[in-house]
């Protein structure tokens, strides 16, 4: 596949470089080390990627036409179809980089999230841990989920770019902490990282075709023959890299990371990993693990939305009812709803018959009139949230295709573990959503069974935690092998009763 090379150049510096033609303004930038943070994922609703460019670009489309200046664009979806000139005073500032000193030691944990990468500086010599880094993670230009990247990477030349665009961004948000806090990149000496089978193998440059079809074969299951991967080891000479090693296909280093992190507290214990991909275990008192994956989409992560975004400046992060009012909290000024305040809103709406069990959007009554009002969206039945978000049908399914394929799990789960939603004691919610989410509102939507005897823990990012830990404790991959060793995988693909536990799990 030949792709046609064009020239972006950037102003006042008169740097130029080539990019290939078809990408979004963003994703050129990022090619040339600029990270542009996009949290609606692309869909334009919360500008706060606009640009000053000019040349040969796609039309604007009526997301750029609302920023009211023709020469300003959103670099998530301006499309580069020649020659492009951007100023560089328009370019902001979204990625919050540590400020790190020069001579202290640092490792670098990396959580690669198949929607977003989370990368914090571990300072060695002081012993904590900065604040983490967020952006998107630049390989959605061919695919939201896993398996749409899996097919794109059969052609060569595409998997050799998803590579290259992991390594990337990733390298480019490091060196560039390093350049901003005036010092070289030989301090750091350590970097881990954490991902699903698919990520961690596309980060190696491995084959990820196999991942995606029958007997869905994983040839690497250990990284140790990437503690001086080449492409990492002449940016950072200095360091070595971990890779926490997966368990199968669907059950990557992420996953075992977070069985590594959680506390042990005796009893049975249900975990799960809410992502693109839910990843749940349960860990029997005698010590034994079952456990399986299933695909959620990115819905919980606001990627396909229509007002979803990830929990940045812009996004709604709550929805309460409180004395028959919808009110909400945000950071910042509104733009777009994260995964956390969809979850609040359909329960909200669900409590007060807006839609039904089904999902179906409803009449509004009276009482809600002046706060809910319905639209259609290109024939889509959309709800018109306090003029601030929608939520259209589309949106309601998709979350429920997501709670469908969690809760049909979790069930096969606990037969296959030969115990019932009442033998559970303790239950860990973990990712970035789980450290957040409304624990009443998550179960009142069941994404899983009724754990009436349960105590619930949200255990935040335990895949970031883990990339940590590994930098920190020589030991803890040895600990996760012995893990791994008493794991038993359960492949849904290949279990008679999913489907129809899948059908049967879609209504709240």
């Amino acid at each position: 596949m030949n792709t046609k090379k064009v020239t972006l150049t950037i102003l006042p510096h008169n740097t130029a470089f080539a990019v290939d033609a078809g990408t979004t303004i963003a994703d050129a930038l990022l090619e040339y080390g600029i990270v542009i943070n996009t949290p609606c994922g692309g869909k334009g609703i919360c500008k706060k990627c606009a640009v000053k460019a000019t040349g040969a670009l796609s039309q604007p489309d009526v997301f750029e036409k609302s920023l009211g200046d023709s020469n300003y664009r959103l670099a998530c979806r301006a499309i580069v179809d020649g020659n492009v000139t951007i100023f560089a005073e328009s370019i902001r500032e979204y990625i919050h980089y540590p400020v790190l000193n020069p001579s202290h030691t640092y490792g670098v944990a990396v959580d690669i999230g198949t929607t977003t990468l989370q990368i914090a500086f571990v300072d060695i010599t002081a012993g904590i841990v900065l604040p983490d880094i967020t952006l998107l993670n630049p390989q959605r230009r061919f695919g939201h989920d896993v398996i749409t990247r899996i097919s794109h990477a059969a052609n060569t030349s595409t998997a050799q770019k998803l590579t290259q665009l992991l390594l990337e961004a990733i390298m480019s948000v490091i060196t560039t902490a390093c350049h901003l806090s005036s010092t070289e990149t030989n301090i750091v000496k350590a970097i881990a990282f954490s991902g699903n089978t698919v990520m961690s193998y596309s980060l190696s440059g491995i084959d990820i075709t196999p991942l995606g079809v029958y007997p869905y074969s994983t040839p690497i299951t250990t990284f140790d023959d990437y503690r001086s991967y080449r492409p990492l080891k002449d940016k950072f000479p200095e360091a070595t890299f971990t890779i926490l090693p997966i368990v199968s296909a669907f059950l990557g280093g992420d996953f075992l990371g977070g069985l590594g992190i959680i506390p042990q507290t005796g009893g049975n214990i249900f975990f799960f990993d809410i992502g693109t991909n839910g990843e749940m275990a349960i860990i029997k008192h005698d010590g034994s693990i079952l456990a399986t994956s299933c695909a959620m989409g990115p819905a919980l992560e606001g990627m396909n939305i229509s007002s979803g975004m990830t929990a940045t400046e812009g996004a709604i992060t709550h929805f309460m009812l409180e004395n028959g009012k919808i009110t909400f909290t945000a950071i910042g000024s509104p733009a777009g709803i994260s995964g956390t305040a969809l979850v609040d809103l359909i329960a909200i709406l669900l409590e007060i018959g807006v839609i039904d069990k089904s999902g179906k959007i409803n009449t509004i009554s009276d009482a809600f009139a002046n706060q809910i009002a319905i639209e259609h969206n290109d024939t889509i039945k959309t709800l018109n949230i306090l003029n601030t978000i929608t939520l259209s049908q589309l949106d309601i399914r998709n979350v429920q295709l997501a709670k469908g394929a969690s809760l049909a799990a979790s069930r096969i789960l606990l037969k296959e573990a030969g115990l019932t939603e009442h033998d559970i004691d303790t239950v860990y919610i973990a990712g970035a959503f789980g450290k957040n989410v409304n624990i009443e509102n998550f179960t009142r939507l069941q994404f899983l069974p009724h754990f009436t005897n349960a105590h619930f823990y949200t255990a935040g990012n335990t895949s970031l935690l883990a990339a940590i830990e590994a930098i920190r404790n020589k030991d803890f991959i040895q600990k996760l092998a012995a893990i791994r060793s008493t794991i038993t995988a359960i492949d849904l693909s290949l279990h008679q009763e999913f489907n129809d536990l899948y059908v049967q799990s879609l209504n709240f």
